[in-house]
């Protein structure tokens, strides 16, 4: 598989005063196309900053020898303008938190979802995928956390993004609930292809990747390609 994503030599540096605290230092990765990563580390380990600043979210400190290429293209050059628009067509969140509009019914999310993306989707296909088909005309108040964090995946699915970019998206949820979400997640990215980027402290869940990254202190300590996915539903948990 070829790379989608090439990150280069890439540093973020926060301040206190005038004195800088290296959150992520000096770190390379290739992610390939359609390929699920998981990035796991105890919490303060650069995990999320290096899928915001992966993602366009936050930028990179600069360095003549750091990039961020996404299919060739320099991304981490973008004026904020630019990334804006890259992010709105290519790029697809998910966060613990489910920032769905409360006063749309499941189906209406999702088509909200869709109405931001290049290409026409079969909104009532996407839906079925994330394993909400008889749910669809329900509003948020009527789902569980889990529901509703499917919701959320098929809302960024409708994007058709290239490239999904998860924090902790089961954080918030038990074991059943957790399991039933990435197995969404899996669904998503076997049926249509979309690479995946996971954020996660739990261990089990890595091995639902074909890449695990282990990271510390801003580095990335260890990489590990995953010869064979494990089902989320056989997977240790916690």
């Amino acid at each position: 598989m070829e790379n989608i994503i090439e990150i280069k030599n890439i540093t973020k540096s926060y301040y206190v005063g005038k004195v800088p605290t290296k959150a992520l230092d000096n770190v390379s990765l290739n992610i390939k196309k359609g390929e699920i990563l998981v990035i796991l580390g105890a919490s303060g380990g650069g995990k999320t900053t290096l899928l915001n600043l992966v993602s366009g979210l936050d930028k990179i400190d600069k360095n003549k020898n750091s990039k961020i290429l996404y299919e060739n293209k320099d991304i981490s050059k973008y004026s904020d303008s630019k990334m804006t628009k890259f992010r709105k067509r290519n790029l697809g969140f998910i966060f613990q938190t489910y920032n769905l509009l409360e006063h749309l019914n499941v189906y209406e999310n999702v088509l909200v979802g869709s109405s931001l993306g290049r290409k026409k989707v079969d909104v009532h296909s996407i839906i079925e995928t994330v394993g909400l088909k008889q749910h669809e005309k329900k509003y948020m108040h009527q789902l569980s956390g889990g529901e509703q964090q499917r919701v959320s995946i098929a809302r960024a699915l409708a994007k058709k993004p290239k490239v999904m970019f998860c924090d902790e998206p089961t954080g918030a949820l038990d074991e059943k609930t957790g399991k039933v979400v990435l197995q969404s997640l899996v669904e998503a990215n076997n049926k249509y292809d979309t690479t995946l980027i996971i954020v996660t402290h739990n261990p089990g869940i890595a091995l639902i990747g074909d890449k695990i990254i282990k990271m510390n202190s801003g580095k990335i300590v260890d990489e590990i390609i995953n010869e064979k996915r494990t089902d989320p539903k056989d997977i240790p948990w916690g």
